[in-house]
């Protein structure tokens, strides 16, 4: 009798075991990466957009700084070396403002947003690294 149940317990045992492999075995086929669906990406506002594109943008000037002792006079100088591409306003479309004065130890740049009224704001801009808005 003893015998008997546990043989019946081993036969058990083995069909779960066989049925759990049978299941990865069909999840490991029906994996790849056709059926993958990615998340979709973050939503990120117009103004948040615009505020990410003037400090990655000063980061770049930054940069140009460092390697060229002086500030670009335009942005276009810094593709493809120290960005990728120069972006535009969200909202307006239009390329972001930047001037740069002087040279030397008394340089500073201003990027600034073309239109800052379509936010709902008087002005945005980032001057030497710092953000401002208005």
């Amino acid at each position: 009798m003893r015998k008997k149940l546990l043989i019946t317990l081993s036969t058990i045992l083995i069909a779960a075991l066989l049925a759990v492999i049978g299941y990865i075995g069909m999840l490991y086929r029906q994996g790849n990466v056709s059926n993958y669906t990615p998340p979709p990406p973050p939503s990120v506002s117009p103004k948040e957009q615009a505020i990410s594109d003037l400090q990655n943008l000063s980061r770049a000037v930054e940069a140009y700084f460092v390697k060229n002792m002086e500030y670009p006079q335009k942005l276009d100088s810094l593709v493809p070396e120290f960005i990728d591409r120069v972006g535009h306003d969200p909202l307006s479309a239009k390329p972001y403002l930047y001037t740069a004065t002087g040279n030397g130890g008394a340089a500073s740049y201003r990027i600034s947003l073309p239109a800052p009224s379509l936010y709902n704001i008087k002005e945005c801009f980032i001057e030497n690294g710092t953000v401002t808005q208005k």
